[in-house]
């Protein structure tokens, strides 16, 4: 293995371990490290080849009437400036978030454009910066919600009125994100390793659906450590954790898989992955909230991983252990450029 493999190792662990106090109540995934741009602007452009396009489905708690169902699409593409020397190169995405929960249907639909920049502080290791301005809405339904006006003194009557008056049942406003992210990589193209940290909703909108409160979205900060490891000319150990907070609420995620490159030859690319999560949140004592099992398929610039979250926090009463599925798909378009005119990817 080349030397700087230790390094590597130890920067994941000291992630990690700098993380674990902190963590998030926004749209999130089991496969974080799979929805770069919903967690780090700075992860725009941070892949390999020239376009990527990617899909996220999440389901959650199914079996009980305030089942989550989110849906996320994101395009991120690299440009190189030709007149600049050096693998420096600007990166540009946009996504398109969908969020819906509970008997009031309360959904976000938000549309965002992010943008980085890139630099080479030196042989395999860049340095990137990130920023996103995103327009958003969220509302809800009355039609199925029930309030304590509505029992009679023996039984719930839905002609009697609520007693609610809502100013607004939907809201619009714009948000900001910025993050950073730093890319170590080894000479062999299968050992890497990405740090990073960002803050969502720089802005805090507000979020009131009554005209005369006064409520903010607060800031998000999320830090990450997303490694991989070449053990054998066959097999990679891939490391991942995250850690989010948000007021109160914390979230940590850390996992790990292996993955086994079933065919290395250009243009028959076959590997598969298989490996668990967990999560774990300050909602229980920092009892462990979901174990997870991840499954992965990557077929030349296509992958397709598969995660389902086992639900073993006090809620398993009413979910029955089964938290939801999540499904994440990717295809990345690598072009082939003249080499007198055109760079070549310095990110693998």
């Amino acid at each position: 293995m080349n030397r700087v493999l230790p390094i590597y190792w130890a920067s994941f662990i000291l992630s990690i371990f700098t993380v674990i106090n902190v963590a998030a109540q926004d749209i999130h995934y089991s496969m974080f490290y799979h929805a770069p741009q919903i967690m780090n602007p700075g992860l725009t452009g941070i892949f390999n080849g020239d376009v990527r396009v990617m899909g996220h489905y999440r389901n959650q708690w199914k079996d009980v009437p305030v089942d989550y169902t989110t849906f996320s699409g994101t395009y991120d593409m690299k440009y190189y400036p030709r007149k600049k020397p050096g693998n420096d190169f600007w990166g540009f995405g946009v996504n398109f978030n969908y969020d819906k929960a509970g008997l009031s249907k309360l959904s976000l639909a938000e549309l965002q454009l992010g943008g980085s920049y890139t630099t080479e502080l030196s042989k395999n290791t860049f340095l990137t910066g990130g920023a996103q301005i995103g327009l958003a809405s969220r509302r809800f339904k009355e039609d199925d919600l029930t309030f304590d006006n509505q029992y009679n003194g023996s039984q719930f009557d839905p002609a009697l009125p609520t007693g609610e008056d809502f100013d607004n049942t939907s809201i619009f406003y714009i948000d900001f994100a910025i993050g950073a992210n730093l890319r170590l990589q080894n000479d062999n193209q299968r050992t890497k390793l990405d740090l990073g940290v960002s803050v969502d909703h720089l802005n805090r909108p507000r979020q009131e659906f009554f005209d005369d409160s006064d409520i903010k979205l607060p800031n998000r900060i999320a830090l990450y450590g997303i490694g991989a490891i070449k053990l054998a000319n066959p097999l990679d150990l891939m490391l991942h954790g995250s850690a989010q907070f948000q007021n109160q609420y914390q979230e940590y995620l850390p996992g790990a898989a292996l993955r086994l490159y079933l065919n290395q030859n250009r243009g028959k690319e076959l590997a598969f992955q298989a490996g668990v999560n967990a999560r774990f949140t300050n909602n229980d004592n920092d009892a462990t909230d979901a174990i997870i099992p991840t499954i992965e398929l990557h077929i030349k610039t296509f992958s397709l991983g598969i995660s389902y979250d086992i639900n073993v926090s006090d809620f398993d009463i009413a979910t029955d252990n089964q938290g939801g599925p999540e499904i994440w798909v990717s295809y990345r378009i690598v072009k082939v450029k003249p080499l007198s005119h055109f760079k070549t990817c310095p990110i693998f």
